[in-house]
């Protein structure tokens, strides 16, 4: 039996868009409503997340709003998004230039280059501490946390001095420095880092506490009184 396998189209630049028009609007309400380039970062959190965090979850953390809330031609766009940063994700490259590999969406607004996006990133995993908790492996120990430094790194403004454009048709003077673009590159192979690390080792495994055996009716009552179990609390 042969499989067909569909193609996902990428999100194009009127989709993007209609995702920035509806968070403005959701801002009216709820003035803390991120800009998308933050939601990237906070899916590509999730999508690395060690577990599947739900909708249910998620929306009230991010914008909040119940996940039934949210408007369904949102969710369609988001879904498909997630869709093809896993997939990128989950394809080997060489490069970032490689037109399979991931490229967030970041946008040429305020703030330093893809600095929101990796406060999205690291909201998301301050969000669900216990789901980024460092592993008992020492190895992914040390991955986890070189990638997670070089995610907050990002955070911060850039102090370098501008010499280059984001992209190559970008107009006007240089805004980013040759520091922050090697930086954003170093935190994006960071993203695979994590994607890779947590796949590897699954979802976390929670510890069994298994209830004590109940006392025979004539062993000593546990309550220290000194009377048999079956006379004291029995």
């Amino acid at each position: 039996m042969n499989t067909v396998t569909t193609e996902l189209m990428p999100l194009s630049a009127e989709d993007f868009a209609a995702l920035e028009a509806w968070l403005k609007a959701r801002r009216k309400a709820f003035p803390e409503t991120p800009a998308w380039e933050f939601c990237e970062g906070f899916m590509a959190a999730l999508v690395c997340c060690r577990r599947a965090i739900a909708p249910a979850e998620y929306w009230p953390r991010l914008l909040g709003l119940a996940a039934e809330a949210v408007p369904g031609d949102v969710c369609d766009l988001w879904a498909r998004r997630w869709t093809l940063v896993e997939q990128a994700l989950d394809t080997r490259v060489s490069a970032l230039d490689d037109p399979a590999a991931y490229q967030p969406e970041l946008s040429e607004g305020a703030g330093s280059f893809a600095q929101r996006w990796a406060q999205g990133f690291m909201a998301a995993v301050v969000a669900w501490p216990e789901e980024w908790a460092g592993p008992r492996n020492a190895q992914a120990q040390q991955w986890r946390e070189a990638a997670l430094k070089l995610l907050r790194a990002l955070t911060l403004p850039d102090t370098g001095a501008p010499t280059l454009h984001a992209y190559e048709d970008q107009q006007g003077p240089p805004r980013v420095s040759a520091a922050r673009m090697q930086a954003v590159g170093d935190a994006i192979w960071a993203v695979y880092n994590l994607r890779e690390t947590w796949k590897r080792l699954g979802a976390r495994v929670k510890t069994v506490k298994h209830a004590a055996a109940a006392p025979g009716r004539n062993d000593a009552c546990p309550c220290g009184s000194g009377k048999k179990f079956k006379k004291c609390c029995g």
